[in-house]
């Protein structure tokens, strides 16, 4: 039996493919970890939302708001290798000397809870502070940075009264001056839904108080 061999030409664009996709190894896809709904609920805000805050600093209230949203994706390069979505709310002017909000997504690899991001206040003197990162465990101090000092959440409180309004589900956080820069120890109290409604600085034998009066939230 004569046996008949047949050759089929491949077009040369094919056979680089077929090259290339066999030779080296398969490059994985560096994740890109957002902002979860449930933490967006409580931080994430659009531009004309507003606060109004009473500060015992000028003896009467002062309103926040948000002028302009930018959103970024950066790069994050120390231990996990990640992108991560982040969000800055660039305010108006205020006494309180607030310059911008940052939101800033975390890894989700080895996460506690669906809100493994962070929100930091940014103020005009230059001045930053950490005020919610609900990853880590209740009650469970984590020592950060000189300027940060120690961050913890204190508790979860089901239903908070605030000057004749109720919040629900509202996380208290606190930041203590673990290293002694002067700026005081803060507790931080965000509503679901409303943001930061309450701030409480002590530093140096002086009090400094900040609570929500009214809002105009839009999310």
């Amino acid at each position: 039996m004569k046996v008949i061999l047949k050759y089929f030409k491949l077009p040369t664009l094919v056979l680089l493919f077929f090259i290339a996709n066999s030779c080296g190894p398969k490059i994985t896809p560096i994740p890109y970890y957002k902002l979860s709904d449930e933490f967006k609920s409580y931080c994430l805000f659009q531009s004309g939302t507003s606060w109004e805050y009473y500060s015992s600093a000028i003896d009467g209230n002062d309103i926040v708001q948000i002028t302009d949203i930018q959103e970024n994706k950066w790069l994050n390069e120390f231990n996990e290798h990640y992108n991560y979505q982040a969000f800055d709310m660039i305010v108006a002017q205020n006494n309180i000397g607030l310059s911008f909000i940052e939101l800033t997504a975390g890894s989700t690899l080895n996460a506690v809870n669906t809100m493994n991001s962070q929100m930091w206040l940014f103020f005009d003197n230059g001045d930053y502070r950490l005020i919610f990162d609900a990853k880590y465990p209740m009650g469970e101090e984590q020592i950060l940075g000189e300027h940060e000092g120690a961050y913890k959440n204190i508790e979860l409180i089901p239903s908070m009264e605030l000057r004749g309004k109720t919040y629900t589900d509202v996380y208290h956080t606190k930041v203590i001056d673990f290293y002694e820069q002067g700026f005081g120890d803060f507790d931080f109290y965000l509503a679901k839904s409303y943001g930061m409604i309450k701030m409480l600085n002590v530093a140096n034998g002086d009090t400094t108080l900040l609570e929500m009066v009214n809002s105009n939230t839009i999310q």
